[in-house]
């Protein structure tokens, strides 16, 4: 394992943003026994005192919005619109999680004498992504601070430098030493920090195949806590009545946005026959018309890939959709280098998905077309996916969409409204390979927190509550 991470910029390589200390293990258990110290202190701060933190941070954070965004676009690719509303969202979170996402660990009241109380868990592991490396992280470190646990955050290896940038915009606000503490490094340091004994709980976001080793690997500490955020086979249905300007309006930015790299991307869309090819030759228009090009620049929609593996993987992928029986309509190749890459489509003639292109996450702007001929097909096309994190309804009639409800097996299930984006006030999370029911989003504050119940006497002894046959003491 290298002692230092470079952070490059996947637009310009002449573009290094920083060096940073990659955590061994050592590295690790001494910030994991920090946050282990520094727990009781936050712990017993009470609601009122952390709050202030939080606000401070985001009032922070939204004064130098801006700055964020610019220091996004240049170290992940994001194109300067989106890196801008993922600033946004970090102030936004704790707005949220101060108001609707309390509710949801309010005290519960019984019967007399009987209630239950939410209280922390703990050290938290938050493992963060790079498609979003500040937004996803801070939508568990937020929840988890507000209740008084504390955590230690690993990054993702792309992004250090707006990881650190938060991690300082924490410390301006005032937290105190110990009760966020940052860990730089591979997925070998995010292990060293998930199978540490003194971590209560594991709040990831990424892959699948990483979600399902890091669930595996701690299989012998049950106690342990494995909230996962995992990846999507997102899917669009496009039904005879529905507007079709709307409709390719949402495929088109649920395909592109964030360069594809969004676990709630599209990748599958069934077209009923009668508006079939009409709405495939719209939006392969569309896609071609995409602009393309470095992340800063005024006006344009996409930047590069991430790195130059991630370019490797798309391109294989897309290399394999002839073999899986497609028929390649779009492929955009931009006039810049790798990992900059432009949008694809194809098309199948049936609903059949059986071949790893139809199947696995791609993580790119890529996406398939196929005809169905009833929404009843359509629903069971959708759910025949390995995934189950966000599905789309394009109708005219929301009787079609009402009956789609529990029929569509995804955890997010939107009318026409594309598959990205989501609501900070509804829950956030998927079925089967998307995730393990530990509901993100509003709901976020119920995985930070542990619930103990209490049976309360006022005191007196009374004998009419004894049952037959146990002697007065």
């Amino acid at each position: 394992m290298s002692d230092v991470l470079r952070s490059v910029s996947p637009a310009d390589p002449r573009d290094e943003i920083g060096t940073f200390a990659v955590a061994d293990e050592s590295a690790v258990d001494r910030a994991v026994a920090r946050a282990r110290r520094a727990f009781p202190a936050w712990r017993d701060a009470g609601l009122a005192s952390r709050e202030k933190v939080l606000r401070s941070f985001a009032a922070i954070v939204k004064s130098r919005s801006d700055e964020l965004a610019r220091l996004l676009a240049r170290e992940v690719g994001k194109a300067l619109w989106d890196a801008r509303a993922e600033a946004a969202l970090l102030p936004a979170k704790v707005d949220l999680t101060l108001s609707d996402g309390m509710r949801a660990v309010a005290p519960i009241e019984g019967a007399a004498g009987a209630r239950a109380l939410y209280h922390p868990r703990g050290v938290l592991a938050v493992l963060g992504p790079f498609n979003f490396p500040v937004h996803l992280p801070n939508g568990h470190i937020v929840p988890a601070l507000a209740l008084g646990n504390t955590v230690v955050w690993k990054p993702s290896e792309l992004a250090p430098a707006v990881a650190r940038w938060v991690e300082g915009a924490w410390r301006e606000a005032g937290l105190p030493s110990g009760v966020l503490e940052v860990v730089q490094g591979p997925a070998q340091t995010g292990q060293f920090l998930a199978l540490h004994p003194d971590v209560d709980a594991i709040l990831f976001t990424g892959s699948w195949a990483v979600g399902h080793k890091l669930a595996a690997q701690v299989l012998e500490q049950p106690s342990k806590l494995v909230a996962l955020e995992l990846g999507g086979k997102n899917a669009i249905v496009v039904l005879r009545d529905a507007d079709l300007t709307l409709a390719v309006a949402e495929a088109a930015l649920s395909i592109c946005a964030t360069t594809g790299q969004r676990c709630s991307s599209t990748s599958r869309i069934f077209v009923e026959r009668p508006v079939f090819d009409a709405f495939t030759e719209r939006l392969a228009r569309v896609l071609q018309g995409v602009r393309i090009g470095p992340p800063l620049e005024p006006g344009i929609f996409m930047g590069p890939l991430v790195s130059h593996a991630a370019h490797a993987k798309v391109l294989g992928y897309r290399a394999l959709a002839k073999q899986a029986g497609a028929e390649r309509l779009v492929v955009v190749d931009p006039p810049l280098p790798p990992p900059f890459i432009g949008p694809g489509l194809v098309r199948f003639a049936d609903t059949r998905q059986e071949h790893a292109y139809q199947r696995d996450e791609i993580f790119g702007p890529e996406a398939a077309l196929y005809p169905v001929d009833s929404l009843e097909q359509a629903i069971a096309a959708v759910n025949d996916s390995d995934f189950g994190l966000v599905a789309s309804i394009m109708t005219a009639d929301r009787a079609q969409f009402a009956y789609c409800m529990g029929r569509v097996r995804t955890g997010l299930l939107n009318w026409n409204r594309g598959t990205i984006g989501a609501s900070g006030r509804l829950p956030f999370g998927g079925m089967k390979r998307s995730g393990n029911d530990r509901p993100a989003g509003i709901l976020s504050a119920l995985y930070c927190s542990v619930p103990q119940a209490y049976l309360e006497g006022s005191g007196g002894f009374d004998p009419a509550a004894l049952p037959p046959g146990m002697p007065r003491p």
